[in-house]
């Protein structure tokens, strides 16, 4: 058997991939949902479950839409708006310290 990352496991083993990326799906969903019982604050928690989701999200996008396989600019693609959406979050901050602060 070879022991090389998920990205090199050979197209007879590519059934055994989808499980393991199944099972780890899982053993996030399982991690996300005892965030909640954890005695930190609520935004660590918030931060944790937002984490543990991009994660989760990253390994459906890579294995089971297949994006593993596509080139540099599908993630330039997805990049640039992220970036964009980032970008306007953080010029609204001040609005919403100043409204609600105030």
């Amino acid at each position: 058997m070879s022991h090389g990352t998920l990205e090199s496991v050979p197209a007879d083993n590519e059934s055994r991939l989808y499980v393991i990326v199944w099972a780890l799906l899982v053993v996030l969903l399982i991690v996300g949902l005892a965030i909640f019982i954890l005695p930190i604050p609520r935004e660590a928690a918030v931060a944790l479950i937002f984490a543990v989701a991009a994660v989760k999200a990253t390994l459906v996008l890579r294995n089971y839409m297949h994006l593993k396989h596509e080139h540099l600019l599908i993630y330039i693609i997805v990049a640039v708006p992220a970036l964009f959406l980032v970008g306007f979050a953080i010029t609204l901050i001040p609005d919403i310290v100043f409204r609600h602060g105030g």
